[in-house]
């Protein structure tokens, strides 16, 4: 029990923190191995350095000794002549030379120099006589050495004697022999070792008179130091080992000492401690680098390996909560069982709503207990055939048992995931269909509807293509009627029938918009129009309307916003794009409208028009909806395209929408993607004020000045009446019958045209395409296109093709005059 409580408790401490936890343990421990290294190093630095010395201390010694003796058997030899006056008979005897030997002095009884071995050593008498009276007076037969001093030419050289005396054949003392030693040789021998920085090398007395030292920063050779603990140990054991206080330098010191074999010397080398421990301070100072770049690299890898893992932890609790939501707010129902093995083991909240079991109530139960007994056969023969199968998957409808006793019909799909070790269980899909089965007895009445759908949409059709056509006629019915009234005396019969006539010709003109309406053609009146106002009218009737699952957000601007444009397209822009977004959402979703003011400060290029920069205002129109994909993103704005179902939509309530935002100077944005809804953005050109246009048609009317106008239309009639009104309005009429036949007059005499009206329809070329044969001899010229349909698709080709103005039949004279003022004034 306690280890499973152990174990229980560590798995709730999160994986990063342990690994953060192990990560500073796994410092620790290289910092503390890198505090042993430094330790151990600075031991290894000493033990060789220690060794070093040593070392260098036991062959110095002996190669001192081995100099010193070359001189002291000579000193020998002449002890065993016996006294001064034999030496001197056996002088040459004494005159080899030794590069550490100055000269060899012989001196009587008295202290008399007999002779010197080399008379060229430059040596003070008095000075050698007092080394002489000094070994008299030290007695005894053994070696005597003296103080350093120094000596030589101009006293430029250390030196020292070794002296021996002589005995007379009676045993009392008859004089001495003395080797002056020259130092210099051995500061050379010294000097040829190099032991590094602060390191030195002294050669001294045991009773602690210096005889050398290099190097020699204190002038030390000849004085008298405290030998303390190293000559003593050097006394005792016959050499010395390890740290001391340096009498000479005052400081710490390494050093190895050793006893000079046979002379009364000691040879000493060491360092101070600073040079002693610079390498091993050089590589602690890498060990602590190393150390500081292995914990660095260590924490930086700990720390991205503990945050991957909190990613990871943060996406797999992420995850298990995108799934669980999933599941547990999925309109379909998931059911996890065992069969034979403790039956259902969970059920998701919607089997609550498709059977009102909740899960407890079915916890231990089989499936098959609520099917109806109609499919109770097949459900248990298709259960067999998934339990024999691991990875199976089984589809069928059958009706199960809600708890108020009545059947509803199920989509079951079965998936067995018994040999999966995740899941272990079979797991259950049920789909409610009892809304499709229904939906089934109600098939023929909704085909019979989409037959109908499919004849209103043929009517639509025909009723655009016969308004197109009636607008030529009632173009030259309106034309020679004006001209008619204009000609007739006011108050005649002939005035009054020409009057009655051009109403009736208006009144089938209104009888065409309506038409043209219905079919989704026409273009609108354009006035300055306060657009939060119509959004407000047209939400209002939306609201209405929402289904119960559906919410509605808006934001209008507490300030008016005025845009140009016709109220009632405006008011079907706003309906034709919340109608889309409902039924894009179904039974629920979320509607959201907003309307501000924008700014634009440089072009944009949209996807299907370009956003000009200025002032805007901006109604968005967002759902939560199915959306669109790339495909149908790229054809929405086409007349007759839907992916609705047939007898759903007749495909131009968007084409309507684009035709209208685009007639009123504006652009849309359009940003949409499967399961994520959509955005239309509309952007239309902001006022800043209602300011009212006159009435056009109550002014005067525009003429001309003789400017020479290329009229070009198929139906005579309509040239015909046109070049009439172009007459009556002050201008010169040039007719012709087609598009060919125009560019053919024009390029007789391109200087002599001011100005082009020409029809779209026209056999050979086309109004769209005359306009762009002409506008390469003449980019300036003004033409006018004339058309029964102004739809933004046949806009914006025309426009594209260097059309400067588009009227839309029928036309009247006033319509023509204004065209003309306005395109002439331009150009």
């Amino acid at each position: 029990m306690p280890t499973a409580r152990v174990r229980s408790a560590l798995s709730r401490i999160p994986l990063g923190r342990a690994l953060i936890v192990l990560g500073l343990v796994v410092v620790g421990i290289n910092i503390c191995s890198a505090i042993w290294d430094v330790r151990t190093a600075r031991e290894r630095t000493e033990r060789r350095a220690q060794r070093d010395f040593s070392n260098v201390t036991s062959v110095l010694a002996e190669q001192t000794a081995a100099a010193l003796e070359a001189a002291d058997l000579v000193l020998r030899d002449a002890a065993r002549i016996g006294a001064a006056d034999k030496v001197l008979a056996a002088a040459p005897r004494f005159r080899d030379e030794l590069p550490q030997i100055a000269t060899f002095l012989l001196f009587d009884a008295e202290g008399r120099l007999l002779s010197r071995s080399r008379e060229a050593a430059a040596i003070d008498p008095e000075l050698a006589k007092r080394f002489f009276l000094e070994r008299r007076d030290a007695g005894g037969e053994g070696l005597y050495m003296s103080r350093p001093y120094r000596g030589g030419p101009e006293g430029a050289s250390w030196r020292f004697f070794m002296t021996r005396p002589l005995n007379a054949p009676d045993g009392t003392f008859g004089g001495a022999l003395a080797a002056l030693i020259e130092i210099e040789s051995f500061d050379r021998l010294y000097r040829a070792i190099d032991l590094g920085e602060g390191a030195f090398i002294s050669l001294i007395s045991l009773d602690g008179v210096v005889i050398t030292r290099v190097p020699d920063p204190a002038n030390v050779r000849g004085r008298q130091v405290a030998g303390g603990e190293v000559i003593a140990g050097v006394h005792r054991d016959g050499r010395y080992q390890g740290w001391a206080t340096s009498p000479i330098v005052n400081e710490r010191v390494l050093l190895s000492a050793s006893a000079v074999r046979g002379f009364p010397l000691l040879v000493a080398t060491g360092s101070n401690q600073v040079a002693v421990f610079a390498p091993w301070r050089d590589e602690a100072r890498l060990i602590g680098v190393r150390t500081l770049l292995s914990s660095a690299a260590m924490l930086a890898l700990i720390g991205l390996a503990a945050w991957g893992l909190a990613r990871r932890e943060a996406a797999l609790q992420r995850k298990e909560k995108q799934f669980r939501a999933m599941i547990e707010h999925s309109s379909d129902a998931v059911v996890m069982t065992r069969p034979k093995q403790g039956g259902i083991v969970y059920a998701s909240p919607a089997f609550q709503r498709i059977t009102g079991y909740t899960g407890e109530e079915l916890r231990g139960r089989e499936v098959v207990d609520l099917v109806h007994p109609d499919e109770h056969a097949t459900a248990v023969r298709l259960r067999a055939e998934l339990l024999g199968s691991p990875g199976k998957v089984v589809t069928n409808e059958l009706r199960v048992l809600h708890k108020d006793g009545s059947w509803r019909w199920v989509e079951l799909t079965r998936n067995n995931l018994l040999k999966e070790p995740n899941v272990r269980a079979v797991v259950m899909n049920f789909r409610e269909i009892s809304e499709r089965k229904h939906a089934d007895a109600e098939r023929a009445r909704l085909e019979q509807r989409l037959r109908q759908a499919e004849k209103m949409e043929a009517v639509g059709r025909l009723a655009g293509g016969i308004a197109h056509d009636f607008n030529n006629i009632l173009g030259g019915i309106l034309g020679y009627a004006e001209m008619l009234a204009e000609k007739s005396e006011p108050g005649s019969a002939l005035r009054r029938y020409a009057d009655n006539v051009l109403t009736g010709a208006n009144r089938a003109s209104a009888l065409v918009e309506q038409i043209l309406s219905y079919s989704r053609s026409q273009r609108g009146k354009r006035a300055p129009v306060e657009l939060g106002r119509v959004v407000s009218e047209a939400l209002g009737l939306v609201g209405g309307s929402l289904a119960g699952g559906i919410r509605l957000e808006t934001e209008l601007p507490a300030t008016p916003l005025f845009v140009v444009g016709d109220p009632t397209q405006l008011h079907q822009v706003t309906m034709n794009l919340c109608t889309n977004a409902l039924q894009a959402m179904g039974e629920s979703g979320t509607l959201r409208v907003g309307l501000e003011a924008a700014e634009v400060e440089a072009d944009r290029a949209l996807a299907h028009t370009t956003l000009n920069a200025g002032s805007y205002a901006r109604l968005t129109v967002a759902d939560t909806g199915t959306g669109m994909d790339a495909a149908t993103l790229a054809r929405v704005f086409e007349p007759f395209f839907t992916t609705k179902e047939v007898g759903k939509g007749t495909g131009l309530g968007l084409s309507l929408v684009y035709g209208i935002v685009t007639d009123s100077g504006g652009a849309i944005d359009v940003d949409s993607a499967v399961g994520r809804g959509s955005r239309f953005a509309i952007y239309l050109p902001r006022v800043d004020s209602p300011v009212i246009a006159d009435d056009p048609a109550t002014g005067p009317i525009a003429r001309g000045n003789g400017e020479r106008v290329l009229v070009v239309d198929d139906e005579e009639a309509i040239a015909a009446v046109t070049s009439e009104v172009l007459k009556n309005l002050g201008y010169v009429p040039v007719t012709c019958a087609d598009g060919n036949a125009a560019l053919a007059a024009f390029q007789a005499a391109p200087e002599r045209i001011d100005a082009v009206i020409a029809d779209e329809v026209m056999p050979g070329l086309t109004g769209t395409e005359l306009a762009r044969s002409l506008r390469g001899p003449r980019p300036g010229l003004p033409i006018i296109l004339m058309s029964g349909y102004t739809g933004p698709m046949m806009t914006e080709r025309a426009l594209a093709a260097g059309v400067t103005e588009i009227l839309k039949k029928p036309l009247q004279s006033r319509d023509i005059a204004a065209a003309l003022a306005r395109v002439l004034r331009r150009a």
